[in-house]
């Protein structure tokens, strides 16, 4: 029996979820927010408050006695997500966003996703692309707010926005990224080539001047003032000590875990791969002596790089199609949707991060897509192209998300909720579950394998370093390209994207511990009444899940199979 309460507050908090950040709607293909944006005023904060407030009492009251084992992870994932609200409000991170999470990101990347499907859903998006002057006056405000109490953002990450609303600025109208939307056939090229002239008009006139308003304020204000290399922590600006242990906690699935201790676990990873990494290393070049000789090798030695933006393409399309094939073997449930590779867009592959994977839409009009960075592929290490697409496609995020927008029986906020430290925990776990299914082709894809490991190890340490023990800059960098294979581009992409995320990085490798963990408590406890393919089935069939709620859904699989 269903339990009624639960299943219209699962729908009621979707819908709020929704309205308040019309933009996820939008992504997710719903016509009723295509004419909407998001709202950064102090009254919408507010009424936020008191509307997440509601939600929690109605949850408080539901009796979880009296809910079966689904509905359980039901009740769970809403605490979570509504935990990671009353987070968010209290973090007020809108106040010094830059960087990787800066507001550049409305700009550059979202309207590449959209597909409109009717004449209907292109009036309604004008309306919405109206509504970017609105957008950008409220950033500017609420940074404001932000920079007069002594919040902003890191110099480089601020330097890092800019460049990119430079870019966007400087970008002809005509292939302005906001109008770089997928049309349905159905919609005639007359109507497409008009709404663009529309569209454009309303650039020109209202969208690129109030871009033009912020980029002048970052210039002018906030620049001179942001944080510098050798303060770049959150822990550096007011309240950042609690902001920055919410956030940890909150990404790696541990309530009570210390900075300490994620730190010490990153630097224990790092001694054991550095042993796995000789081993190998040894084989692929002659006269290697230690790890450390391995690493420098692999940062230097031609042979490892890219030779153009179109093997990378060709590499990651190869990898995947590979991939299907063993998935029967490791799982009885698959995705649906098919799995496409694109670059990431020009206007943001500067200071984007080196791979990202956008979900499909459930209607099938958006393929679930492997975006990877191209730029400058001659610094790019083709060492990494497997274990990468492993990650961001098959078996990784193409399968664990598309799984989970694809769920039946479940509420809709459940197929879009998710942890950080699960999602990317088994993103992490994927990319060593591909070596069992004997897909890496080479030793030096063996070596992009435990050089990605070490990658998400040093997170485990730079995250804390900068955030909770007063690392500068160049400290983070340097630990960074002497503890794994990072490319120099990449190594101050990844740790600027450390510094404008606190704790996010850290999800991977403690995601991945406990998913490994798991399953070898699974496969100790059953035996030879283990089955991997059940096990992963278990793993992926309820969605984004918390670690918490997987521990319990992995000792309920082995009751279960144990009698």
């Amino acid at each position: 029996m269903i339990n009624r309460e639960l299943e219209k507050l699962a729908k009621d908090y979707f819908q709020a979820t929704l309205d308040s950040s019309p933009t996820s709607g939008v992504m997710r293909g719903y016509k009723e927010y295509f004419d909407k944006i998001e709202v950064l005023t102090q009254e919408h904060f507010e009424s936020e408050q008191k509307s997440l407030e509601g939600f929690k009492s109605r949850l408080d009251n539901i009796d979880f006695s009296t809910l079966n084992n689904r509905e359980k992870v039901t009740a769970g994932m809403l605490e979570f997500s509504l935990s990671s609200s009353f987070d968010n409000l209290a973090d007020k991170g809108w106040e010094y966003s830059a960087g990787v999470v800066g507001f550049q990101k409305y700009l550059i990347d979202i309207n590449q996703q959209i597909f409109i499907q009717d004449e209907d859903s292109a009036d309604l998006l004008l309306k919405r692309i109206e509504l970017y002057k609105q957008l950008f006056v409220q950033i500017s405000e609420v940074q404001k707010i932000g920079l007069n109490n002594n919040k902003v953002a890191t110099e480089r990450n601020l330097l890092r926005t800019i460049d990119q609303l430079e870019s966007y600025l400087n970008t002809s109208l005509d292939s302005d990224p906001l109008l770089l939307v997928s049309f349905s056939p159905q919609i005639k090229n007359d109507f497409i080539s008009k709404w663009r002239e529309k569209a454009k008009i309303i650039l020109e006139n209202s969208v690129r001047p109030s871009v033009l308003n912020y980029l002048e304020m970052l210039n002018n204000e906030h620049l001179p003032q942001g944080r510098p290399d050798t303060k770049p922590g959150i822990m550096w600006i007011e309240g950042g000590d609690e902001i920055y242990l919410r956030s940890l906690r909150k990404f790696t699935g541990h309530k009570n875990i210390t900075v300490k201790e994620v730190h010490e676990i990153g630097m224990n990873e790092i001694s054991r791969l550095k042993k796995e990494f000789f081993e190998i290393g040894e084989k692929v070049f002659d006269g290697v002596l230690t790890p450390e000789e391995v690493l420098i090798k692999m940062q230097t030695d031609p042979s490892m790089r890219y030779q153009s933006k179109e093997e990378m393409i060709k590499l990651a399309e190869d990898t995947i199609e590979r991939a299907y094939k063993p998935l029967g073997d490791w799982f009885t449930v698959f995705p649906k949707s098919p799995c496409k590779v694109l670059p990431v867009p020009a206007e943001s592959e500067k200071h984007a991060p080196p791979a990202y994977y956008f979900p499909p839409l459930p209607d099938g009009s958006r393929d679930g897509t492997y975006f990877l960075n191209t730029y400058k592929a001659e610094t790019k290490s083709v060492f990494e192209a497997e274990s990468v697409a492993f990650h961001e496609a098959i078996p990784g995020h193409h399968l664990d998300r598309t799984i989970a927008v694809e769920l039946k029986d479940v509420p809709e906020f459940q197929k879009y909720t998710a942890s950080t430290a699960f999602v990317e925990g088994w993103g992490l776990y994927a990319e060593q579950l591909a070596n069992e299914m004997g897909l890496y082709s080479s030793d030096v894809q063996q070596l992009g394998r435990l050089g990605n490991d070490a990658w998400r190890a040093c997170r485990l340490v730079l995250d804390t370093g900068i955030h909770g023990m007063g690392w500068s800059r160049e400290q983070a960098v340097n630990f960074f390209r002497s503890n794994s294979p990072i490319e120099e581009i990449n190594a101050n992409i990844e740790t600027d994207r450390y510094i404008a995320w606190p704790g996010q990085a850290c999800s991977y490798k403690m995601g991945q511990l406990k998913i490994q963990e798991l399953r070898k408590k699974a496969e100790d406890s059953l035996g030879d009444k283990f089955d991997i393919r059940l096990f992963h089935d278990e793993v992926l069939c309820d969605g984004g899940i918390t670690l918490p709620i997987l521990e319990n859904k992995i000792e309920s699989f082995i009751d279960k199979y144990q009698n």
